[in-house]
């Protein structure tokens, strides 16, 4: 994968560049075009240059390659787009594409290491050289980007307000700035921001404190990854001084799917069982207009079943043709009980994309009592979808106004994807055994605080509160628990292996209490092969008792059992780094809402854990 500076002309020798003769290389992953690195986000290069992912209109001047498209229906439904498109893999040799993603200098400050002097490169420009300093070969030295930009909530950024800051009024052609970094503290109080022609002077000492830039400049709603530089409406959101390579400069927005073959996917248990109700179906068919059956009487039944209208006329109109229609899941529950009934009840073979072996959960022993069927998975296919981003705080909801486009033109109806296949292992748990566990009370007692300052801290940032339960945080950390088991018995690193979350919250008629473990990386660490087989008979019970027998004691006990809180939003009780914390890749909830206790229990008060009735002896 290569990028490409700037928006190029067809025939350019240098890529649009203007970098001389020799084109400078920038190499980016295909993967980390989706994230972290994705349309919108600062990237930093070799030879001290920030260059910042263009929007998807500049991505192809044709139609994309047909070899670079991704067929993933109930995500394009979903989504509501007609394909999404891999990123070009740019090659030097013959045969191989010559398409490379498209870059914008940003931030357009930059200032020399030498001299210190500052110089504003244009968003299509070339990198700025000092001049007045000059390198060893007698060449002008490069400049480098300043690690100072301004962003807002609503997900804009543009270049810190420098003149501003010092109170500088000099225009463009008279202002002559300088960027004197470390001198006299290694603090921001030992950056000091002058212009030689106004003689004004200020540190930036006090910039990154909240409404430290209200009086100094609104947002102008700047998208310079879409090239502008000045928003097209005025933006509300205050402007808040970061760091270049801050965690808070960008949150990727990012869509998941297991594929499920059609016809598994066409109807949902629920619509099915309407569907096969011979007075159901015989109503349905027995007043269609122009061959379609009328929306007023799918509305209807909708309405007397409790189920989608919309899923349920498509459903009908495709066993009405004799064909399979994608059930469009309204809801990321809903989304995730189409995968989850697939993985439960085996699918597939070898020659497609999913093949799922079922295991009951009498054929694991003791286990038994706890597991209710596993999923061996031998292969499946994972597409990750870019939908959008935030800036500031991350945002969950594609249609929240806070997320940015990815796009201008409203023609283009595909989104950035990438595909990963591997193996996994699902895991469904006994609900009887759950709830039994549940009626004890004790795990909800000692959760409930947890959850009421996560939703307290969330709601604290504007942000909706979230119906998380007891079961969800012990199916999570449970999860946690056979990765980092996973990594000393199958060879995997854990930032190869990713979970995928099961767990019915808002429909509790139809209980899902499962996880899926998976190979999540693109690259070779991703298909070594051998996790399916440690969920054989004869080595998940043992893996499970080894998992938890690590889990049940920490070497950063008594502390790490004790802590009141940890983690972001204060969202974890018992876990950290030694028991049960992953790599944030490897983790759907960022290293959120874990508690080891929950599972083996405490000295305290062995009732709080899962699988508490087991007497556990630390794997050596």
């Amino acid at each position: 994968m290569a990028s490409k500076f700037g928006p190029g002309k067809k025939g350019s020798k240098k890529g649009g560049g203007g970098f001389g003769k020799i084109p400078r290389r920038r190499p980016v992953r295909r993967t980390q075009l989706i994230s972290p690195f994705g349309v919108g986000a600062i990237t930093d290069f070799r030879n001290d240059e920030a260059l910042m992912c263009a929007g998807l209109d500049r991505w192809f001047t044709a139609p994309p390659d047909p070899t670079l498209i991704i067929r993933e229906e109930r995500l394009q439904a979903r989504l509501q787009c007609d394909y999404f498109v891999k990123p070009p893999e740019f090659g030097d040799g013959e045969g191989t594409s010559k398409v490379k993603i498209p870059y914008v200098r940003f931030p357009g400050w930059h200032y020399c290491p030498r001299c210190f002097r500052m110089s504003k490169a244009e968003i299509f420009g070339e990198q700025p050289r000092c001049s007045s300093c000059s390198t060893k070969g007698g060449g002008q030295r490069r400049m480098i980007p300043v690690r100072v930009v301004a962003i807002c909530r609503g997900g804009h950024i543009e270049d810190f307000p420098f003149q501003e800051w010092i109170k500088c009024t000099c225009s463009p052609a008279e202002r002559n700035l300088y960027f004197k970094a470390g001198r006299s503290s290694a603090s921001l109080a030992g950056i000091k921001i002058s212009c030689v022609h106004c003689n004004r002077e200020r540190s930036l000492a006090g910039s990154f404190e909240e409404g430290s830039l209200t009086n100094v400049r609104s947002c102008c709603g700047a998208q310079p990854w879409l090239g502008r530089l000045q928003g097209l409406h005025s933006c509300k959101e205050g402007l808040q001084a970061v760091q270049r390579g801050g965690s808070n400069v960008y949150f990727p927005l990012v869509s998941s799917s297991i594929y499920v073959p059609p016809s598994y996917a066409a109807e949902s248990d629920a619509i099915k069982n309407v569907l096969d109700q011979p007075r159901v179906w015989s109503a349905l068919t027995s007043s269609l207009v122009d061959g379609k059956i009328p929306r007023a009487t799918c509305a209807s039944f909708a309405d007397l079943f409790n189920v989608d209208p919309e899923a349920l006329g498509k459903a009908a109109e495709a066993r009405l043709a004799g064909s399979e229609a994608v059930v469009v899941a309204t809801t990321e529950e809903e989304f995730r009980r189409q995968e989850y009934e697939v993985l439960l009840n085996g699918a597939g073979s070898h020659n497609e994309d999913l093949f799922v072996e079922r295991v009951d959960g009498p054929e694991y022993g003791w286990l038994s009592e706890y597991v209710r069927r596993v999923g061996l998975v031998r292969k499946l296919r994972e597409t990750r979808v870019h939908t959008g981003f935030s800036r500031l705080m991350p945002q969950t909801d594609r249609g929240d106004p806070y997320v940015q486009p990815l796009k201008v033109d409203s023609e283009i109806n595909w989104l950035p994807a990438v595909e990963v296949r591997g193996e996994g292992i699902f895991v469904e748990l006994r609900e009887d055994a759950i709830q039994r566990w549940l009626n004890e009370k004790a795990a909800e007692r000692r959760v409930r605080p947890l959850i009421e300052a996560y939703n307290r801290k969330r709601r604290e940032r504007e942000l909706s509160a979230r119906p998380i339960d007891v079961r969800f945080i012990m199916i999570h950390t449970l999860a946690h628990a056979l990765i980092k088991e996973l990594t000393f018995t199958c060879g995997y690193g854990s930032s190869s292996l990713r979970e995928r979350l099961y767990c019915s919250i808002e429909d509790n008629k139809r209980p899902m209490n499962g996880f899926l473990i998976y190979t999540a990386s693109g690259d070779s660490e991703g298909t070594l092969g051998g996790l399916v087989a440690q969920a054989v008979p004869e080595r998940l019970d043992l893996l499970v008792h080894d998992a938890l027998a690590r889990a049940s004691w920490c070497s950063n006990d008594p502390v790490c059992m004790e802590s009141p809180d940890g983690g972001a939003f204060s969202s974890n009780l018992a876990a950290c780094h030694s028991c049960v914390l992953l790599p944030e890749t490897s983790c759907e909830e960022g290293n959120r809402l874990l508690d080891r206790a929950l599972l083996a229990g405490t000295i305290d008060d062995p009732d709080v854990g899962f699988f508490r009735d087991l007497a556990f002896q630390s794997p050596t």
